[in-house]
C-alpha cells in the first residue's frame, strides 16, 4: 500500500513539471510572437502625421520664401556699408537742372525697389540723420578699355556720429552721364540706384549689377538677398 502512493506521487509530481514546462513554453512562444509583432507594426509619430497630413500654411510659404532669398548667394555690397545698420527708409530728391527724361528713369527704378518691400524711398529731402539719395546728371566723356563707356555713377555716402546721440545714415548719390544718350534708360538707373543703396559689382550677368550694361531692369534673387542682408 505504501508502494502505491509513493509511485502515486512521483506521477503526480512529474505530470505537474510536464505540465509546468509545456506552459512556460506556450508563454514563452506567446511573447516572441508578440515581440515580433510590435516589431513589424510603426505607429506614426506626431510629427510623421502632421508632416504628411497638414498641408502648409500661407504664413509657412512666405516664411519659406524670404529663408530662400536670404540662402541665395547674395551680390556683393559695397565696402563702406558692410557691417553698418542702416534703416530702410530713404528720402530722394532730384537735383537742380535733371531732365524730365532722367527724372522717368528714376522714378521707374524707385518704384521697382519699392516693390521688393525691403526699402521703402519716399520722395522728400529728410534730415541730417535720415538716409537720403540725390538724383542726377552730368555730362563727361568717359571711354574706358575695349571701347566701354561710363553710364553713370553712384554709390553711398555714410556718416556716422558716436556718442550719445549716436547714428549711422547713408547720404547716397546717384547719376547719369547724358554724354551718352543710352545712358537714359531703366536699366542704368537700376544700376546707379543699387550703387547708392549699396550694392556692388556682380559678376552674375543676371544682375542689375553686372558692371557692363545687359538692358536688364528686374533685380535678381542674388540681388534681393543683398538688400536683404543691408535692410533686415
Amino acid at each position: 500500500m505504501g508502494w502505491l502512493v509513493i509511485v502515486a506521487l512521483v506521477l503526480f509530481l512529474l505530470t505537474s513539471s510536464n505540465v509546468q514546462q509545456v506552459a512556460e513554453r506556450i508563454i514563452t512562444k506567446t511573447q516572441q510572437q508578440m515581440s515580433q509583432v510590435v516589431k513589424n507594426f510603426k505607429i506614426p509619430s506626431l510629427a510623421d502625421r502632421y508632416e504628411t497630413t497638414v498641408p502648409t500654411s500661407k504664413s509657412s510659404q512666405s516664411q519659406k520664401q524670404q529663408s530662400d532669398v536670404r540662402g541665395e548667394k547674395a551680390t556683393p555690397l559695397e565696402s563702406n556699408v558692410k557691417g553698418k545698420t542702416l534703416k530702410n527708409v530713404y528720402y530722394y530728391r532730384f537735383a537742380s537742372g535733371t531732365p524730365e527724361k532722367v527724372r522717368r528713369e528714376f522714378l521707374s527704378a524707385v518704384k521697382a525697389y519699392n516693390a521688393t518691400k525691403i526699402v521703402k524711398l519716399v520722395a522728400g529731402t529728410g534730415t541730417q540723420k535720415q538716409n537720403q539719395i540725390v538724383f542726377s546728371i552730368y555730362d563727361t566723356a568717359q571711354k574706358g578699355q575695349a571701347g566701354v563707356i561710363e553710364l553713370g555713377v553712384g554709390g553711398p555716402v555714410i556718416i556716422q556720429q558716436t556718442g550719445w546721440d549716436a547714428y549711422t545714415v547713408n547720404h547716397a548719390k546717384a547719376s547719369l552721364n547724358v554724354h551718352y544718350v543710352q545712358s537714359v534708360r531703366l536699366s542704368v538707373a537700376m544700376h546707379e540706384l543699387g550703387h547708392a543703396l549699396g550694392l556692388d559689382h556682380s559678376t552674375d550677368r543676371h544682375s542689375v549689377m553686372y558692371p557692363v550694361d545687359q538692358g536688364r531692369t528686374a533685380l535678381s534673387q542674388a540681388d534681393l538677398a543683398a538688400l536683404q542682408q543691408l535692410y533686415s
